[in-house]
């Protein structure tokens, strides 16, 4: 494991007992100890804790000629060999070259802990934003990002970690992404147990969402609630808490859209999915809640259609795709239908009828749900929004490649509108 540290200028400390105590904080004591309390300073500290092989300075001129002074008088030995000219910084005004050799110095697999403490001014703020970016890209990279914190003026200090502050950087990074487009972003894993399991629970919620398979999203609500109230007990979020009370409202939101009946349902998961840009699934959604609705109604026309769609429901071939196209399919172009959802060969199997007594029973079932469509007032207008509905998923679906969409917002506004306008408050099939 190599040691990054950021040095600053030294000051030697000639009597032992005038040399500041460090100690490690409760967490750091768990996993390293140091041979002795006192040290001039972290880099006189690190080269007695860790192997000196390890050690990487980042350094100016005046930093190097200092800190070599205090090493001498501290283990008579300036360490010359872990000064590399490559993480020399000639021109500490030059920001774009420092972020350089930081970004180059933990661009490696190697394992690394970063020592910030007596960094010079902004170099520690552009290690910090490195750390960022690398701790983005790379799991387990970073392992630790030591700070002496000032207990005592010069006289006492104790080593924190700050990893885990760059956690909740990339914790805000993650929900922010989240909630702009459902996707999470490709961040570190973090050590923290409720910070990994949200993030692990949004992966799955997100792949379950953008693939429209919405009925498993009905066992992610309590679980990802679950994980944001045990991350709300750590006072030290406030960072992202605003993040997190966003992603916990819209959460509950669809846990009250999953429980509407199911064309409901798919017409306000619609309006999300629009909301959030992603129209193709919006109107994937739309068009199948419009077939949803279509067999919710067509079933309750009559008992005896009522009946002949529960023994479709109870067959052998039953398929909720067949029950939602063709039901939509029926209404849209009437008695030119074949049959509604058996067919003659499989209503003989599932009867046992003739097949002269099949084809009347079903002519008798799609005549007496054609007879009541053709009865209701402004149908013409209904069949029309489901070619219109149709016509602009297959354009979307297929790049679209049959007729230019000018206006692909307004469009999809105008077919919000007549769903709600049909099927949620006309309730046009009732």
């Amino acid at each position: 494991m190599k040691v990054v540290t950021i040095l600053g200028i030294g000051r030697v400390q000639e009597r032992f007992e005038d040399r500041p105590i460090y100690k490690y904080d409760k967490r750091l004591e768990c996993l390293y100890t140091l041979k002795k309390q006192r040290y001039t300073n972290m880099l006189a500290l690190l080269i007695d804790n860790f192997d000196p092989q390890d050690i990487i300075p980042i350094f100016t001129m005046d930093a190097k000629t200092s800190q070599t002074a205090v090493l001498k008088n501290e283990f008579q030995d300036e360490h010359i060999e872990i000064f590399n000219d490559k993480n020399f910084i000639s021109n500490d005004k030059d920001f774009y070259k420092i972020l350089r050799i930081i970004n180059d110095t933990i661009s490696d697999e190697d394992e690394y802990i970063i020592d910030l403490t007596h960094g010079f001014r902004h170099i520690p703020i552009l290690a910090t934003i490195s750390l960022i970016s690398q701790n983005l890209n790379n799991t387990d990279k970073i392992k630790h990002i030591f700070f002496a914190k000032e207990m005592d003026l010069y006289k006492e200090y104790e080593i924190i970690d700050l990893k885990e502050y760059l956690e909740f950087a990339n914790m805000s990074y993650m929900l922010e992404t989240f909630d702009k487009n459902y996707t999470v972003s490709f961040v570190a894993a973090f050590e923290n147990e409720d910070f990994e399991n949200l993030r692990g629970e949004l992966a799955k919620f997100s792949n379950d969402i953008l693939s429209n398979s919405l009925k498993a999203l009905d066992n992610r609500f309590d679980v990802i609630l679950e994980y944001i109230e045990n991350i709300k007990k750590n006072e030290q979020i406030f960072t992202f808490q605003a993040s997190l009370d966003k992603i916990k409202r819209h959460v509950e939101e669809l846990k009250q859209i999953s429980q509407k009946e199911d064309f409901q349902k798919l017409y306000e998961m619609a309006k999300v999915f629009n909301q959030k840009g992603y129209l193709l699934n919006a109107i994937t959604l739309l068009f199948e809640g419009i077939g949803r609705y279509c067999a919710s109604r067509l079933e309750k026309i009559s008992p005896k259609v009522e009946t002949y769609v529960r023994e479709f429901k109870n067959s052998e071939i039953f398929d909720s795709y067949d029950l939602t196209n063709q039901s939509r399919n029926l209404v849209k172009v009437g008695r030119n239908m074949k049959s509604y959802l058996f067919g003659t060969e499989k209503a003989r199997a599932h009867f046992g009828l003739s097949e002269a007594k099949a084809r009347g029973y079903l002519a008798d079932i799609k005549n007496l749900i054609c007879d009541r469509l053709e009865a209701i007032p402004n149908i013409e207008e209904f069949k029309n929004f489901i070619f219109d509905a149709e016509k602009f998923r297959n354009n979307l679906a297929h790049g679209n490649s049959s007729d230019e969409i000018k206006n692909t917002k307004l469009n999809f506004k105008n077919l919000l509108d007549g769903y709600k306008k049909f099927c949620i408050d006309g309730d046009i099939l009732a």
